[in-house]
């Protein structure tokens, strides 16, 4: 038995390690280069007072996410669109790093503040501080407690309850038991978990009989889902509010030999290419980074140019199965 078990183990690290992800979020992708230009991992002060250019610090949650790829990709194409300059930075999920490259920012006299915050509250310091600079401070996918201009974000409650309605309806018929894996250090997740737990409430006949938080961890969703599996053999479908954190759900699934189904949230290409095999992962809620990315920086223009910009900005997601995964 020790032996079996270990060797599980083995494989559900090994799938993992393949696929490359990490925590999230929300999040969860493979790690990217940092040699793109005007982009940084640390904190890199810079002469950035140039006539008529406006410098926009932007610091990441983390660059181990496709999700976040794409943002920055994003960010760079619209903003070299209005003649912006890009700073941006990898907090790597680091509170004390993400406070450091918005001092950063502030030393460098940036004229505007992008944060994916490491955290909702914890970040609150760094906004104060960039307030206090007379710098405005705009949030994309996480919300920030402080004075922020406009935050832009995925509507991550509805996108719980799309993906909700698509096990109810298109999974389990109407019954069953259901285990959320969840990220509860993070506001956007959290806003998922409610969406898909408010929206089963209109189906009497399906219970979420456990929430699991693997704080942001692949790996210790893996591990969740071994006691998940464990607790409820009679278990029908796990949603994961992340991709990642499906990744090791699904390894652990299969590993244990179970039919156990699995959605997930963020739409990142091993969570499409799962779905299209017809496997365990029988859906995903999908943001659209792009847009986010975009957006923010829409905002930031308008704001520089005295047009009034709204305090939130939600982009809708969408559900992507077999019928519909390219």
């Amino acid at each position: 038995m020790l032996f079996k078990m270990t060797r599980k183990k083995m494989l559900i690290f090994t799938a993992i390690t393949l696929i490359g992800v990490s925590a999230l979020l929300g999040g969860c992708g493979s790690k990217q280069s940092n040699t793109q230009t005007g982009t940084s991992s640390g904190t890199t002060t810079q002469n950035t007072e140039k006539s008529g250019e406006k410098v926009i610090g932007v610091s990441l949650l983390t660059r181990e996410h496709v999700f976040y790829n794409l943002i920055e990709k994003a960010i760079q194409e619209k903003a070299q669109g209005y003649k912006f300059k890009p700073i941006i930075m990898d907090a790597s999920q680091d509170s004390n790093k993400q406070l450091a490259q918005v001092q950063d920012f502030i030393t460098q006299k940036v004229d505007a503040i992008v944060l994916a915050p490491t955290a909702s509250a914890g970040i609150a310091p760094a906004v104060d501080l960039a307030k206090k600079a007379g710098i405005p401070v705009f949030t994309i996918d996480i919300k920030a407690e402080g004075d922020v201009k406009s935050h832009v974000a995925t509507d991550n409650y509805a996108g719980g309850k799309l993906a909700a309605k698509y096990a109810a309806e298109k999974v389990l018929n109407g019954k069953g038991k259901v285990a959320i894996i969840t990220y509860s250090e993070v506001q956007s997740c959290v806003d998922r978990e409610k969406g898909f737990k408010d929206a089963l409430a209109e189906y009497p006949n399906i219970k979420v009989v456990d929430v699991e938080n693997c704080s942001g961890s692949a790996e210790k969703a893996a591990n969740l889902t071994q006691d998940i599996l464990l607790k409820f053999p009679d278990l029908d479908l796990i949603f994961a509010v992340g991709d990642p954190f499906a990744v090791g759900a699904v390894s652990t699934i299969k590993a244990a030999g179970r039919n156990v189904k699995v959605i997930g949230f963020d739409g990142n290409p091993e969570a499409i290419q799962e779905i299209k095999n017809h496997g365990l992962w029988v859906a995903d809620v999908v943001q659209h980074p792009d847009q986010i990315g975009g957006k923010v920086i829409d905002l930031i223009a308008d704001y520089f140019n005295g047009k009034s910009v709204p305090p939130q900005v939600l982009i809708p997601p969408t559900i992507v199965d077999a019928s519909n995964a390219k």
